[in-house]
């Protein structure tokens, strides 16, 4: 059929390209589990088109059973260049699997695949009948404690990479069950590949336009949506009230968790239309009708951020170890702080035409509004509201 031998070469294709991009943006991870795969394929049978010739049996059975357990290092390991000594740890690895496959008597690998098999015994027999495959041994379950470890992962750090590797490792863990039973292994290894390429591609995204802090689109999205914009749009920028005398008083760390909560308030008030521009500043774009409401939403934006509350780490916690003090300059029992915004919104306009005119005039706004006292919107072409605004706690 000619889709047998169209299938290992899509595969051997998709891993290929997913190695070279990992590389190239220094996905490491990504790139070693790719390299794994290929060899894995490679065992298998699956570079015969490239002059490689199939291996033993005993050597299959050697890299199915011990390639989740590979996977699972390098998902365990810190993110790491292709070219370097972790990468060299996993290159010797292979090799040494190699070695046992095609050198370990037979009867020592029996008694070993005895013992990848052991695990099987867990499942009842009922369910093994019923899934027509072998019982998975111990890579499959290995592989599963690896799959959630990437999902936990996952949750606490944000890495894409952790996607592909979790679907590596999920695809590694049905196929010796899959071959063993007659099943092709190509579509897996193929879909393994894609994975890998588009986990290695989107964490490349990642790292070139979101901010790494509060995770918003940065300057070199933002630019870009002003360069698409149309005629009728609007720009709001968005300031933190004394943010440096904020950090001199309470630390950078919990600075950092001011940025990450206005940040997170911006998302949820404008979703994927709001940037962070440098700093403590930040960046709203509206087009089309959103523009005749820009000034309504940005106003209860700002209200909004004022009636919350950064709860602080307690100052003299741990102060009965070797007499340590509380940080200079905060109050003892204070453990929380007001944020306030000052916000200027400016919009297209005869007199300013392009994305940089009206950007400069948003930024002259948010001065004005600076000047009259910060935490008040300041709309370019008005003069500011005289109110007295409450300053943060």
């Amino acid at each position: 059929m000619p889709e047998a031998g169209l299938m290992p070469l899509i595969a051997a294709t998709s891993l290929t390209l997913g190695l070279l991009l990992a590389a190239a943006f220094h996905r490491g991870r990504a790139a070693l589990a790719a390299l794994v795969l290929l060899w894995l394929q490679g065992c298998l049978g699956g570079l015969a088109l490239l002059g490689v010739p199939p291996a033993s049996g005993q050597l299959i059975e050697v890299a199915l059973v011990l390639t989740p357990w590979t996977l699972l290092l390098i998902l365990l390991l810190a993110e790491t260049p292709l070219v370097s000594m972790r990468g060299l740890l996993i290159v010797v690895m292979l090799g040494l699997q190699t070695a046992i496959g095609m050198s370990l008597p037979p009867e020592w690998w029996d008694r070993l695949w005895a013992l990848d098999r052991l695990p099987a015994t867990l499942l009842p027999a009922d369910v093994r009948e019923w899934s027509g495959m072998p019982a998975p041994g111990a890579g499959a379950w290995v592989a599963a404690c690896g799959v959630l470890l990437a999902a936990g992962r996952l949750l606490l750090w944000r890495d894409p990479v952790d996607v592909g590797l979790a679907l590596a490792l999920l695809s590694v863990g049905v196929l010796a069950s899959w071959v063993l039973s007659g099943g092709t292994p190509w579509p897996l290894l193929a879909a393994v590949g894609v994975g890998l390429l588009a986990s290695a591609a989107y964490a490349s995204y990642r790292m070139a336009f979101l901010d790494a802090l509060t995770g918003l689109p940065g300057r070199r999205l933002l630019d870009e949506k002003l360069a698409r914009l149309g005629r009728r749009y609007a720009v709001a920028m968005v300031d933190v009230d004394h943010f440096k005398a904020f950090n001199d008083t309470h630390g950078h760390e919990v600075g950092d968790q001011v940025l990450k909560l206005v940040a997170s308030m911006l998302r949820r008030h404008f979703g994927r239309h709001a940037y962070r521009y440098g700093g403590e500043e930040f960046t709203v774009v509206f087009s089309g009708r959103a523009v005749d409401r820009a000034e309504e939403r940005c106003e209860g934006f700002r209200a909004a951020m004022a009636a919350r509350k950064l709860v602080l780490r307690a100052p003299d916690r741990g102060a009965g170890k070797a007499g340590r003090k509380p940080a200079k300059g905060r109050a003892r029992g204070r453990n929380s702080v007001g944020i306030t915004l000052s916000i200027g919104v400016a919009a297209r306009t005869a007199d300013h035409r392009g994305p940089e005119a009206v950007l400069k005039s948003a930024d002259e706004a948010l001065y004005k509004a600076k000047q009259a006292g910060r935490n008040r919107l300041v709309v370019a072409g008005r003069k500011p509201a005289k109110r007295t605004v409450a300053q943060p706690a």
